[in-house]
């Protein structure tokens, strides 16, 4: 257990340029986001009794209805973890440009709301998926 705090501390830390509040870390989770909300709105159409057929042809028969329901399902906790992280991302950023330097903010409570916000989104969708 000490060593993942260790190896996970710089990336949690006050410093802009090795962490998660980083803005170029913010941008990488920013179009990780797009093409994830884009796979997620292709497989929605896919899944979708009305538009199934559309994007059936549109993918030469790869993407079926079933095949884009299951895909539709699975996005939704990589799509939640970097929309997690993008949003604590951009908090975190924010509260540093304010001068806010109260380390533990950023190495603990930060990070805490983030396992929590995640956990309830996994558990709602192994509700869903259990169904």
């Amino acid at each position: 257990m000490p060593g993942i705090v260790m190896a996970v501390y710089p990336a949690l830390g006050i410093d802009i340029a090795n962490s998660i509040y980083s803005p170029s870390f913010q941008r990488r989770t920013a179009w990780i986001l797009l093409a994830l909300s884009i796979a997620e709105a292709i497989t929605g159409f896919g899944a979708g009794p009305a538009t199934s057929s559309i994007v059936y042809s549109l993918t030469f028969g790869a993407l079926t209805r079933g095949l884009a329901l299951q895909l539709h399902i699975l996005l939704i906790a990589p799509l939640s973890l970097f929309f997690i992280l993008h949003i604590a991302s951009g908090i975190g950023l924010a509260l540093i440009r304010r001068r806010i330097t109260w380390r533990p903010l950023y190495t603990y409570v930060i990070p805490s709301v983030l396992i929590v916000l995640f956990l309830i989104t996994m558990y709602l969708y192994s509700l869903l998926v259990i169904i």
